[in-house]
């Protein structure tokens, strides 16, 4: 269900482009997509109002309306725009070998992680050829508390920004094995820190473990993670050990080539 957006109290230019930011953020959660009266009515505007701002964004690409419906959607020149700014970030081009390794030494589905806003984001990803495969999409964005990604950043980010990441999270519980006790999570993290990689035994999601490792550069920072994920029909606890060392192996030469030492 979307989320009604807050009304805004601006005035002029700015609050057209508050409502058109609105207006993406508000079909974006539309899975079927919302008409004019829709949209007026989450952005608390006339409907004419609406009605010649979304006329305004479908002119440029941003919005795309159905012959059929009537409604409308998200326009691919955002797509364009978030292709671009995967494009900018570095370490995709520099981990990019690196998963490609991994995903020939272990035929499995490898993702490429980063923490933004507390949260963790994919932003690149090798699918396995395998037929039952891990149901996963770049920019998807999760609490890294059920993640082995978001777990792998987080057990080597100085103190004070993992306990501030970690303050802000809600511990969801999405499956029942899901960590969701603060203390028991630090714990955790701690001997996460200890192994040198995470894992993440159908704590995201039922049937699938994943573990992953972080990668480091030459400022000491923390701009990644890198995982395999597979079902648990091919991901055994001992093999989850296995990959895991050697995800971590992979991400400690990655990182050796960004000036970490």
């Amino acid at each position: 269900m979307a989320t009604k957006p807050t009304p805004n109290s601006t005035r002029g230019p700015m609050r057209s482009v508050t409502q058109a930011l609105r207006t993406l953020d508000y079909l974006a959660a539309c899975k079927g997509g919302a008409g004019v009266t829709e949209v007026a009515a989450a952005l608390d505007v006339h409907k004419s109002t609406a009605s010649r701002l979304l006329a305004a964004m479908k002119s440029e690409g941003y919005v795309t309306r159905s012959e059929l419906t009537g409604k409308y959607s998200l326009g691919i020149h955002l797509v364009e725009l978030a292709r671009t700014k995967l494009e900018q970030f570095d370490i995709r081009t520099s981990a990019r070998p690196f998963l490609e390794e991994l995903s020939q030494l272990t035929e499995e589905t490898i993702h490429l992680g980063i923490m933004e806003q507390g949260k963790l984001v994919y932003i690149d990803k090798i699918d396995t050829t395998h037929i039952l495969v891990m149901r996963s999409r770049i920019g998807y964005r999760i609490s890294p508390h059920c993640t082995a990604l978001g777990k792998a950043i987080l057990s080597v980010l100085p103190k004070d920004q993992r306990d501030a990441i970690i303050q802000g999270m809600e511990l969801h519980p999405y499956t029942s094995h899901t960590i969701t006790d603060p203390i028991g999570f630090q714990e955790h993290l701690a001997k996460v820190a200890v192994q040198g990689y995470a894992y993440d035994d159908q704590e995201h999601e039922e049937g699938i473990r994943c573990v992953a490792a972080p990668i480091r550069d030459y400022a000491r920072g923390v701009p990644g993670a890198i995982s395999v994920s597979a079902p648990i029909t091919r991901m055994s606890k001992e093999r989850m050990e296995e990959t895991g060392i050697l995800v971590r192996d992979v991400c400690l030469r990655l990182s050796a080539s960004l000036g970490y030492k």
